[in-house]
């Protein structure tokens, strides 16, 4: 039996996505503005390939509102029976995004819609990213943005544990800073027991953003970073990146990213299998366009 699928999987510019496994269906959200004029679409799939999109997942806040601008880099946690959305947003347009903040809104329901819960990292910070350990603690990973009131450098990795979905410990740590712009942190186990950080860099808007991963035995590091790319531009896609994990039709475990055509007109999503290497680095052979077939 073979699984064929073709990139990109819907046809639309829609950064950042994310797929979640939840009732037996695969459920895509990303950074954009929805059909229905919400924000952070949602898409629901039964077999990764056919997607029909469902509503967007938040409205847009009241003038002042925490969540009046940008809603980027969307994930979703499944805890306890709820779905907990972490996003970017911000309360003004005219602050070269020093306003954005990591923020929380909450559904009984995958499809959503989802109620606002507010901020939850309250400095300059985007691209938050929640983990579940298998010992139950949960942990957040973002990025800090220009203007922090912290005087954390901007494009910077920290990890702080979640004393529950919606309250961090506040005892943030630097894990990866070497690079000038670091973003999209996402957290896996591997099948050596230990976790792999995998994270983008280049420029978003050009064919220099790419996938790339570190590797430590605790969820707070330290993480030593390897030379091996997961994703990087090809003959006809450009700029792979913002990436997520999610078990896929086979089982196994997938990659969902973004990626521009060569015209540089959107920026797409698509899927690809991943395998681990010998050393246990991620392996991708994408990013793949057209149809593929998966013995």
């Amino acid at each position: 039996m073979s699984l064929t699928w073709s990139n990109p999987i819907i046809d639309g510019n829609l950064a950042d996505p994310f797929i979640l496994n939840a009732d037996g269906r695969y459920w895509l959200i990303a950074t954009a503005v929805a059909a229905d004029g919400r924000y952070l679409p949602i898409y629901v799939s039964d077999n990764c390939q056919d997607w029909k999109f469902v509503r967007g997942a938040v409205e847009r806040g009241a003038p002042g509102a925490w969540n009046r601008y940008n809603f980027w880099a969307p994930e979703i946690l499944h805890y306890q029976g709820q779905y907990w959305l972490y996003y970017t947003a911000k309360p003004t347009n005219d602050d070269n995004n020093a306003g954005n903040r990591v923020g929380l809104a909450v559904s009984d329901s995958p499809a959503g819609p989802y109620q606002d819960c507010g901020v939850l990292v309250d400095h300059a910070s985007l691209d938050a990213s929640p983990f579940c350990d298998a010992d139950g603690q949960l942990w957040l990973y973002y990025v800090t943005d220009h203007g922090s009131l912290r005087e954390y450098a901007p494009g910077k990795i920290w990890v702080d544990r979640l004393l529950s979905p919606s309250q961090v410990a506040d005892e943030a740590k630097l894990i990866v800073e070497r690079h000038g712009w670091q973003e999209g942190p996402v957290l896996w186990p591997d099948e050596r027991g230990r976790y792999r950080l995998t994270f983008s860099l280049g420029c978003w808007k050009d064919d220099s953003y790419h996938v790339a991963q570190a590797v430590a035995d605790r969820p707070d590091g330290p993480f030593v970073e390897s030379d091996s790319i997961i994703l990087r531009s090809s003959a006809t896609v450009k700029g792979p990146g913002h990436h997520n994990f999610f078990t896929g039709p086979d089982g196994a475990t997938w990659i969902v990213y973004h990626g521009w055509d060569l015209e540089m007109t959107g920026r797409k999503p698509r899927i690809d299998p991943i395998n681990a290497g010998p050393d246990g680095d991620l392996v991708c052979d994408g990013p793949s366009s057209g149809a593929v077939t998966l013995p």
